[in-house]
């Protein structure tokens, strides 16, 4: 690491001799082309010589190297299984060990069902599995390094190694039983075709001796006697008959560890890797065959699977790009199409968000939860949507009582029901003003007082426009009063709290107009509903104007 961040050529030079070959054979397999696991290689090289040493662990060498083949394989498009020669030999010795094998080359069973073998259990693995059992096992990366490759914790990649070698094992004793069921098959196909030939023998012998029967009775008779019983298990044996109910063997009901490991696989979506198929496990049993593919290791497979050979070029390649002082540019270009370094300086992966991205990811979930359970709860617990009034949210749906009661004399004289004589507020005369959740009855005096000389002789009446007002995207709406034929004094109470008026009493003289700004009052989230404006002349005519508005936000 010190030779490369000084630009030592002796220390690229090192380096690749190291890890050339490993992780030519990671690239070849993940993209499965020649031409292009040698770019991948020599751009992860050169990148490696420029930014390899900002990490923080210089001991993580090995991730960070497959860490920057691994988003170059990823951005070019993986192959969906992984790649290996067909026609190469599984080597005897594991792919990382060097020397001769120690241990005597295993007993198993011929080149291309290997070659079947591998291909047919990858195949029952997702892609991301495929990957993580080829580090594991093939390159030997520990759950520490191999987290840091692929961006995950070391606990959460040691999890995800146990799951996958437990999946590619159940794969592999899948397609062993398969092939046994076919070894198996294909032997009793073979017996059954020498029987037949014997019996069409033994039928042409039967039909030269037909004019002596009485010569081979005896030898049926010998032929009989000299056949072993029937096993009891054969069903072909019309003899045996079956036992009754009674003898009949009780089936014993399975133990409380065997329901726990069957819910276990249940809930964990794994079933048992292979049936019960005694016919096959007794045929396996004597199958030379069928005992060779019962030694193959589904780890061994990937540690001895062909490894490929290493361009000779390649080095002469990669250690002109990285010295050649007129090639500065295209070194700083192939490191910057390397992508983004995590904190701890390692390559960041294009398919794991970084810990920023996954902590607004599960706020914004949650966000987007509740406001899903926010507009579920508006459209199932909102019983008045469609009704005229709205029960939900508990607002008060119910006309408000009038603030002011006027008398009989003030509505005689054609005076605002708060003003006296003077038209200004508290004169005398004036009904005193009550609570407003407080009931009165007006008192009728005993003879009735003489019209005042000042009383207009004309009322106007109250216009109100418009009879319906619809808040649907907004919040405010104007209303409009006019009073015609006269002047007209007036008070206005809402059917509801969120419903809020500019003013609820004026008076305006003879064509005289006003204009008045309703406003909706609503949560966080408004639920849809409908209320009313209600209008009262001096002469306690009312004028209703209806009011509308859709579900709101904020």
């Amino acid at each position: 690491m010190k030779g490369l961040n000084d630009r030592d050529e002796a220390a690229l030079a090192a380096l690749y001799d190291e890890y050339g070959e490993r992780v030519y054979d990671y690239a070849l397999s993940m993209s499965g082309d020649e031409k292009v696991a040698a770019d991948i290689v020599h751009d992860t090289f050169i990148d490696a010589g420029r930014r390899a040493p900002r990490m923080r662990d210089h001991l993580q060498l090995s991730s960070w190297l497959y860490g920057a083949a691994r988003r170059r394989c990823i951005r070019r498009g993986r192959a969906k299984n992984l790649y290996w020669d067909r026609d190469a030999d599984f080597s005897e010795i594991p792919f990382l060990d060097r020397g001769e094998p120690d241990d005597p080359v295993p007993d198993w069973p011929p080149l291309d069902e290997l070659h079947g073998l591998l291909r047919a259990c990858l195949a029952r693995l997702a892609p991301v599995e495929q990957e993580v059992m080829l580090l594991a096992f093939r390159h030997g990366l520990r759950p520490t390094r191999l987290g840091a490759t692929l961006g995950m914790s070391a606990r959460r990649a040691a999890l995800r190694v146990r799951r996958s070698r437990t999946d590619l094992e159940v794969a592999l004793q899948k397609e062993i039983h398969r092939a046994n069921r076919a070894c198996a098959a294909a032997s009793e196909a073979a017996s059954a075709a020498s029987e037949a030939a014997s019996d069409a023998a033994a039928s042409g012998d039967a039909s030269e001796s037909a004019d002596s029967p009485e010569e081979a009775r005896p030898t049926a008779v010998a032929v009989l006697a000299a056949r072993p019983p029937a096993r009891k298990d054969d069903p072909s044996d019309p003899t045996e008959a079956e036992p009754p109910e009674s003898a009949q063997p009780e089936p014993e009901s399975p133990g409380p560890q065997t329901r726990a490991k069957a819910l276990w696989q249940m809930l964990h979506g794994r079933a048992e890797s292979v049936p019960d198929d005694p016919a096959t496990d007794r045929h396996a049993a004597d199958c030379p065959a069928c005992r060779r593919r019962g030694r193959v290791a589904a780890t061994a497979l990937l540690k001895r699977a062909p490894a490929p050979v290493l361009p000779a070029a390649l080095r002469h390649r990669v250690m002109h790009t990285a010295t050649d002082p007129e090639l500065a540019g295209y070194r700083a270009d192939i490191a910057a199409r390397g992508g983004a370094l995590t904190p701890s300086g390692l390559p960041s992966q294009p398919d794991v968000p970084s810990p920023f991205t996954r902590r607004w990811l599960y706020t914004g979930g949650g966000m987007a939860s509740a406001l899903a359970a926010a507009f579920a709860a508006v459209f199932v617990m909102g019983p008045g949507i469609s009704g005229d009034t709205l029960n939900w949210p508990p607002f008060d749906t119910h006309p408000q009582p009038s603030i002011t009661h006027e008398s009989p004399t003030d509505s005689r004289h054609g005076r605002p029901p708060s003003q006296g004589p003077g038209g200004g507020p508290g004169g005398p005369g004036n009904v005193p003003v009550g609570p407003q959740t407080e009931e009165k009855t007006p008192e009728v005096p005993a003879s009735p007082s003489p019209p005042s000389s000042d009383a207009p002789d004309q009322h106007g009446v109250l216009v109100v426009a418009p009879a319906k007002v619809e808040l649907y995207g907004k919040k405010t709406a104007q209303v409009s009063l006019a009073a015609k034929s006269g002047p007209v004094s007036w008070t206005a109470v809402t059917s509801s709290k969120q419903l809020v008026l500019s003013e609820t009493r004026g008076g305006m003289p003879e064509d005289g107009t006003a204009r008045l700004t309703l406003t909706l009052r609503t949560a966080i989230i408004g639920l849809p509903g409908k209320g009313t404006l209600t209008f009262t002349d001096s002469y306690g005519a009312t004028h209703t104007v209806t009011v509308v508005w859709g579900a709101t936000l904020l």
